[in-house]
């Protein structure tokens, strides 16, 4: 009853997974769905809103440059008017006035070749600082100039000394502030423009300009323009900040001990794409110790080249705290549904896992060998049709039960009956083809062994009586004799051959022990003597013999004879391989203690299903060959406790190797 209550709880589980996991994975997909894109729309929003207060910023920028502009023209107008104005003392009174008057920081009045006449501040008339010179030009050719400059301290001295020592930088002091201070250089808001007479004449410049380093009014006032006095956590809610290429020289940011971070540099990230490559940067950026949703836009002078940037950032921490709200609200949200869906289906898995445990439990006790019993209906159109089948599977199982045990019975008998006959019946088989196949060895061996018998020894015995005959009629030096003599050796080496077919057809193997016959064979020189007798036997008139031996081959013991056999064999094959018409190779190596003897002809060669039965006997493809010459050639060399290979490929020429042993004892 454990195990059912276990199967039970396993069908429950599998229907309330399947159940349910379509609702977990919708609801997944709905939340890291539902996170990025409020994720995505809270960034979004914040950065369109950056983008928008950086528009903002830059219009109150170019309006301070607009309204240094209009201070030089009013003071230009007053200038043009009176003939006094340019008197040193009277001058300097009225410039004063608009210095006092106007947002400008300095204000000097050149005559019609550009030397300085009257400075606001009183400082004596020297002459322009280098960077002014360009536009002074520009103005007293008839041209208005607004520009965004960079300019040492020295020719702000000439200016006004107090303006030099104010707008000085220093580097930021305080642990991990990355700083450093502005060189000695200023950057300022500069304009210049034309001084007319009542004739429209041009008879002097009007410059000056407002000092951005230490310009703290002027980023409040952009700060408040895009931010107001909005606060997080009792922080700032938004930044600006005006930089010396990556210095802040003007900003609202500030550090942890309140000062306004003055000094400090901007990230590289952030300087590398707005100094360096000129772009306008809008992402999300450390601003000295915080993240913020940032906005840099260079600025540049007339020349193009990039001395500064203007910021605004837009503090990340309350946009990063409304995307936790709400991704916990939909992470609630969602955990919820998931614990409603879990309940609904475990409950309507318990109802559908009922009928279904009966069903196992049913099932198992009829396995165990429980009479048949009926299943009530599960309550479904579905699980009634299910427990209508098991209960007709029962029924027809009990039935083939009681049928299947009667035939088995009777099967069994007819089993054992039927396997006692056909083990006697395979006995007897194996027999018959063991004795078959016996039989049709030595009948192979009978027809060989009476051929050779019949056919070879007969006539040999005859020729070898009839030479020895003649022999004796012949006197030493007679003519004639040498030949009768060849034909003698000629007949006993027939015998030989003769005699090793037998032996061959007796089955004698390589454990019977070296040839009877042991004799001192120089492969060399054994090779040439056949070369030079096996003209008698094969038409060599157009095959070309190449020779290729190591002299210093010693000799071996061996069957001379036998071994003779194997080469005239192997050379004869060669020759007629080739038609009669080719290059015939001989080479011998010593290797170790083998001497390897390579034959090898520049034939149709062999394919490659017959050079792997070549040495069976009584196989051939010649069509007056008997299958032999190889067989008994593999037999000696074998004999001789040496082997015999083949190298061939069609139209490739083939080459037998013989390998035979030598003791080197015995040299």
């Amino acid at each position: 009853m454990i195990r059912m209550a276990a199967l039970g709880r396993t069908i429950r589980s599998r229907i309330t997974l399947v159940a349910l996991l379509p609702l977990l994975a919708t609801m997944i997909v709905v939340f890291f769905l539902g996170s990025y894109l409020i994720d995505a729309w809270i960034i979004g929003e914040a950065q369109k809103k950056v983008r928008r207060d950086l528009e903002a910023a830059r219009a109150e920028y170019d309006r301070q440059g607009e309204e240094v502009l209009d201070t030089l023209w009013d003071a230009a107008r007053l200038a043009g008017s009176s003939s006094s104005f340019i008197s040193s003392g009277f001058g300097a009174g009225r410039l004063q006035s608009f210095l006092d008057q106007d947002p400008i920081d300095f204000l000097t009045l050149t005559d019609e070749q550009g030397r300085v006449t009257v400075r606001g501040s009183g400082s004596p008339p020297s002459a322009p600082g280098n960077e002014f010179r360009t536009y002074v030009d520009a103005a007293l050719a008839g041209q208005s100039v607004v520009a965004t400059l960079l300019v040492p301290e020295a020719d702000l001295q000439r200016e006004n000394p107090e303006l030099s020592v104010r707008a000085r930088i220093e580097a930021a002091a305080g642990a991990g502030v990355h700083s450093a201070d502005t060189g000695g250089r200023v950057m300022l808001v500069f304009a210049a423009c034309p001084v007319k007479d009542a004739h429209g004449k041009v008879t002097g410049s009007l410059y000056g300009g407002v000092l951005i380093n230490h310009n703290l009014e002027l980023v409040d006032r952009i700060k408040h323009l895009a931010y107001g006095d909005e606060r997080f956590e009792g922080r700032s809610l938004g930044s600006a900040t005006l930089f010396l290429e990556d210095v802040r020289v003007a900003t609202t940011v500030r550090l942890d001990d309140g000062r306004r971070a003055l000094g400090t540099r901007m990230s590289r990230e952030v300087a590398q794409a707005v100094l360096e490559e000129q772009k306008t940067w809008i992402d999300r950026a450390r601003v000295v110790d915080d993240w913020y949703l940032t906005a840099y836009e260079p600025l540049q002078n007339p020349a193009g080249q990039t001395v500064g940037a203007l910021y605004v950032g837009l503090l990340e921490a309350p946009y990063r705290a409304l995307r936790t709200r709400a991704t916990l609200v939909l992470a609630a949200v969602m955990l919820t549904g998931a614990a409603l869906g879990y309940l609904l289906a475990a409950r309507g898995a318990r109802t559908l896992a009922r009928p279904i445990r009966e069903l196992a439990e049913m099932a198992q006790g009829i396995a165990r060998g429980a009479s048949r019993a009926d299943l009530r209906g599960g309550g479904c159109e579905e699980l009634d049709r299910l427990t209508s089948a098991f209960n007709q599977m029962t029924h027809s199982l009990h039935e083939r039960e009681e049928e299947l045990r009667r035939l088995n019975q009777s099967l069994e008998l007819k089993v054992a009956e039927r396997t006692r006959a056909l083990e006697d019946k395979n006995q007897q088989l194996l027999r018959a083809q063991q004795e078959l196949a016996r039989n049709e060895k030595l009948a192979a061996i009978g027809a060989l062994a009476a051929g050779v018998a019949h056919e070879i020894n007969n006539p040999t015995a005859i020729i070898r009586g009839n030479t020895e005959l003649l022999l004796m009629e012949l006197s030493e030096g007679a003519a004639g004799r040498e030949e009768a003599e060849e034909v003698k050796k000629q007949t006993d080496r027939i015998s030989r051959i003769t005699g090793n077919l037998l032996t061959y057809a007796r089955r004698r193997n390589v454990k019977d022990g070296p040839p009877h016959t042991l004799d001192p064979v120089d492969i060399n020189h054994l090779l040439d003597d056949i070369l030079v007798q096996l003209p008698h036997q094969v038409d060599m008139t157009d095959v070309t013999i190449e020779r290729d031996y190591d002299m210093q081959a010693p000799q071996l013991s061996g069957d001379a004879g036998q071994l003779r056999q194997v080469f005239v064999n192997l050379l004869l094959n060669a020759v007629e391989a080739m038609s009669g018409k080719g290059v015939l190779h001989l080479s011998t190596t010593v290797r170790g203690d083998t001497i390897s003897v390579a034959i090898a002809d520049d034939g149709p060669g062999m394919k490659p299903e017959h050079a792997d039965r070549i040495f069976d006997p009584f196989f051939t493809t010649k069509k007056q060959g008997t299958g032999l010459g190889l067989s008994v050639s593999y037999g000696i060399v074998q004999h001789h406790g040496g082997t015999i290979t083949v190298s061939t490929a069609p139209e490739q020429g083939t080459t037998f190797t013989v390998s035979l042993p030598f003791d080197r004892r015995q040299h």
